[in-house]
């Protein structure tokens, strides 16, 4: 039975034919199809440069760079965990980033733009490597540069320094163990095992790697049964086998016994409802150029929010390809079992760890589902393509197992759906990217901080909790004013006592502190004088109502003859401080249930009289 016009179509344009010699080797990277390849990389590249050197930082990048900046640079930060991550890569890269200055986002979204650039090159040698110099190699690299499901974490930068490194790792150890399997040289294994230690380096799921190489040989690089397959890989490979189990036993025993994992107890709701958004929502519209639409409830991070239209569209669009694969071509059903194994080990630790604490909504996120695009553009190249050099691969049936219908134009229908898929890439990617440089509220609030101190010079700010769409209050006490100024460079204390007390107010502009509603003291007896202390050990100033127990802060109006110290006294909190000599104001911070203000401790000859004190809570009062 002769092919269907489709079918010859999808040979011509995805296979390459005859016509495109599958080299693999540097012919393959000088070729046209190479130089082409490298085009969509800078185009890839420059996107992304717009894309992140317009960010800013967010959440768990200020907790990664305070630690930088409090911690000695050794061994203990290095392998200190971050929220059951092993990341001394990370590590490294924020200590960089904090020694820099402070917030330093030019070099922190370089660092970042770099590691990308390690990926995307990556991608490019790994596709040409693997599947040689045929233009069918650019469908993969295509699908890859321009998913959104990949973008995500460059966005985000404590992602970023996690995975971004791990889709090159990902990438770099797929070429070089190929070229391992074709000629077996010392060389390519150890360039193997250093990829996927540069991926360990960063993220632990960079584990996830070996079993993806491991595939690969017992699926592509050796024939008969599957104890057969083992037998084959082991004797023919068996330094790769004793290496890669050698990095894996040692890193997983290390983590095991050095990391608290957050692994809880799930059930099954929660599994199938993870599910649905993880696989058949985020994934499934992803890996087809979506999800077009985003959730940006909080802003500026997003969640996968696609029309469930289209999510349908999305999974016919899949059916389809593998379909006609499975139709026209041989041993395509392996290179889907290798994705579909793999989501499943993504979606196993995605449940086990985050779901029983946010939900199904977290499936929604495409941080925990950049590893599967960078798989899943893999096994579109392994369902279409042959693997010069394997022993098994995809090839082309000599007759299709079923006629498909004829579809005019059909030569150009395989580029038609890599272009429509690219398009809508891109277009999701645009819209992800929009959120982040226009609803970042930790960007303008931190920049007006940090030029207002920068003016002021040094500060005393009330100890206060950011606005919740700057640090939202779940991650408290990481949301503190105190745990952020530290990283702007700024000459700023947070003391019990201060004369010029300040605070900063929503938009992140400095203030002086007005008390807000609560209690006052009663009047006083002695006229232009209100309280007045001079030679007594002290006085009780009682106030009008009683403050109920809480954390205040107290305002004194006070005439001093000179210069003095003095104890404050509300309750069980005692603050020993100082006046200054003349008309001021003193706030002192307390916290107790309390009826009056004892104040002592003068030196001796100094009249001090006292026109007020308010108990409130601070407010914004006039601009600095």
């Amino acid at each position: 039975m002769a092919s269907s016009p489709p079918v010859a179509g999808i040979r011509e344009e995805i296979d390459g034919g005859s016509r495109q010699p599958a080299t693999s080797g540097t012919s393959a990277m000088l070729s046209t199809v190479g130089r082409m390849g490298l085009v969509l990389v800078l185009l890839h590249l420059a996107f992304r440069a717009w894309a992140s050197l317009e960010s800013w930082f967010y959440l768990d990048d200020y907790k990664l760079l305070l630690d930088a900046r409090v911690s000695s640079f050794g061994p203990d930060y290095l392998l200190l965990p971050y929220n059951s991550n092993l990341m001394p890569g990370g590590r490294v890269l924020a200590w960089l980033v904090a020694e820099a200055g402070p917030l330093n986002w030019l070099l922190a979204s370089g660092v970042i733009l770099l590691l990308q650039a390690v990926a995307a090159v990556g991608a490019w040698w790994a596709f040409l490597t693997v599947f040689g110099a045929r233009w069918g190699s650019l469908v993969p690299l295509s699908l890859y540069l321009t998913s959104a499901m990949a973008l995500p974490v460059m966005m985000w930068w404590t992602a970023g320094v996690n995975q971004v490194p791990l889709q090159g790792a990902f990438f770099l150890a797929v070429g070089c163990w190929v070229r391992f399997l074709r000629t077996p040289r010392p060389l390519w294994l150890v360039l193997t095992v250093l990829a996927v230690t540069y991926g360990l380096f960063f993220y632990v799921k960079a584990i996830l790697i070996l079993p993806v190489l491991a595939f690969l040989a017992l699926a592509y690089f050796a024939q008969g049964s599957p104890v057969s397959r083992l037998l084959t890989i082991t004797r023919r490979y068996w330094p790769a086998v004793v290496g890669g189990l050698g990095v894996g036993v040692a890193y997983g025993a290390y983590y095991v016994t050095h990391v608290t994992a957050p692994f809880t107890e799930t059930s099954v709701s929660i599994v199938l409802r993870i599910v649905d958004t993880m696989v058949f929502r985020a994934f499934g519209s992803g890996v087809v150029g979506g999800p077009w639409n985003w959730n940006s409830q909080p802003a500026p991070n997003s969640f996968a929010d696609p029309p469930l239209w289209a999510v349908g569209v999305a999974w016919l669009v899949i059916g389809a390809v593998v379909l006609v694969g499975f139709v026209t071509r041989r041993r395509t059903l392996r290179a889907v079992a290798l994705l579909v194994g793999f989501l499943v080990a993504c979606l196993a630790l995605l449940v086990n760890s985050r779901g029983p604490a946010f939900g199904a909504i977290i499936g929604l996120e495409y941080r925990y589902l950049t590893d599967a695009a960078c798989v899943a553009a893999l096994v579109v190249g392994l369902i279409y393509l042959e693997i010069p050099g394997a022993v098994e691969s995809s090839q082309h049936r000599p007759r299709p197992l079923v006629r498909l219908p004829a579809v005019p134009n059909s030569r150009w229908l395989p580029l038609a759906l890599v272009a429509v898929v690219a398009a809508g890439g891109m277009v999701s990617s645009y819209r992800y990217v929009h959120v982040w440089h226009t609803q970042n509220a930790s960007d303008s609030y931190l920049r007006t901080l940090t030029e207002d101190l920068g003016r002021l010079g040094n500060v005393d700010l009330t100890e206060q909790e950011v606005p919740n769409d700057v640090y939202d209050q779940i991650f408290a006490p990481d949301n503190r004013l105190s745990r952020l100024t530290p990283l702007l460079d700024r000459r700023v204390t947070y003391p019990e006592a201060s004369e010029d007390l300040a605070m900063v107010d929503e938009v992140g502009h400095v203030h002086r502190v007005d008390i807000g509603p609560g209690t006052m003291s009663r009047p006083g007896p002695i006229e232009d004088c209100g309280w007045r202390l001079r030679d007594e050990p002290g006085i009780r100033v009682p106030l009008r109502n009683v403050a109920f127990d809480f954390l205040w802060w107290i305002k004194i109006s006070y005439l001093s003859s000179a210069s003095t110290p003095v104890t404050i006294t509300a309750d069980d909190s005692t603050v020993s401080t100082s006046l200054r000599e003349g008309l001021n104001d003193l706030y002192v911070r307390v916290e107790g249930q309390f009826a009056d203000v004892r104040i002592s401790g003068l030196d001796p000859g100094v009249t001090l009289c006292i026109d007020t004190i308010e108990v409130g809570p601070p407010e914004p009062g006039d601009p600095l």
